[in-house]
């Protein structure tokens, strides 16, 4: 496992440092302080990213194929 400094991570990440501080002050990102040097795995960015990623709801019928009514009234049949 390659550890990194914060600047280094946030740097590879295009991540401002600011942001990837919070985030470790929130115990968002995985870490270890060594000797009182915070240190992260390369991959925390994308392992944060990983496990907060929010699934696509797929639609079972397309968009322009729904049809609208008026409450109480039955569509008109499609052709």
């Amino acid at each position: 496992m390659q550890l990194l400094t914060l600047p280094k991570l946030a740097a590879q990440s295009g991540w401002p440092e600011s942001r990837v501080r919070r985030m470790v002050a929130r115990g968002l990102l995985s870490h270890i302080r060594v000797n009182g040097r915070l240190l992260l795995p390369e991959t925390a960015i994308e392992d944060y990213v990983a496990n907060h990623f929010v699934k696509a709801a797929g639609r079972s019928t397309p968009m322009g194929r729904l049809i609208l009514a008026n409450p109480g009234q039955d569509p008109e049949p499609t052709r």
